[in-house]
Order: C-alpha cells, then sequence, then structure tokens
C-alpha cells in the first residue's frame, strides 16, 4: 500500500516521485519544502504527464507479456488460440504481474 493524504492513497511509486520532487524543491527553495508542499505542486505541475506516461510503460509491457503467452500457449495447443489466451492471462496473471510493476518500476 502507498502513502495516505487527506484526499487518496499515494502509489509506492507517486510517493517516490513526490519525495524526489520535493528534494528539488526544498533545494531551489534553500529549506525543507515540506511533503503536503511538494505533494500540491506535483499533482498541480507533474502528475498527470507522469501517470499518462506511466500508464503507457505499464501498457506496452503487459501487452508484449499477453503476446508470449498467446505465443507459448498456441504451441502448446499447435495452433493460434488467439483471444482466449489473453483473456487467460488477465484471469490467472494480471494481478500478480501488476503488484510486480508496481513493486519494480518506481521511476517510471
Amino acid at each position: 500500500m502507498g502513502t495516505r493524504t487527506a484526499t487518496y492513497i499515494l502509489t509506492r511509486a507517486e510517493t517516490h516521485q513526490i519525495e524526489r520532487h520535493k528534494y528539488y524543491l526544498s533545494q531551489r527553495a534553500g529549506h525543507d519544502v515540506g511533503f503536503e508542499a511538494a505533494l500540491e505542486d506535483w499533482i498541480e505541475h507533474h502528475a498527470a504527464v507522469w501517470r499518462k506516461r506511466r500508464q503507457e510503460h505499464m501498457l506496452s509491457l503487459q501487452r508484449a507479456e499477453i503476446a508470449k503467452y498467446r505465443w507459448l500457449r498456441s504451441e502448446e495447443a499447435k495452433r493460434d488460440v488467439g483471444r482466449e489466451a489473453g483473456i487467460e492471462w488477465v484471469q490467472r496473471h494480471a494481478a500478480a504481474w501488476r503488484k510486480w510493476y508496481e513493486d519494480t518500476f518506481l521511476d517510471i
């Protein structure tokens, strides 16, 4: 789980990005600006672009993983299993894969 704010729970990756942002804001200001100020500034100026880029990265990796899974399942079945492999991957592996992604990619 991530960091709880007054509005919602941040993911670990978001918290990591805000901590980095806080560091740069504090360096520029010459004093610790605090997490809440960094959070507000990050949400206002950086969150939307960062979240979009992160989602695009995640979906790209996920599509590649599903394609590999489809290929393996098709080889086993000795036919192209098509969409059913993608649906099966989502049902069997998506939750664990998402956790792996969230734990692994904090800087994207």
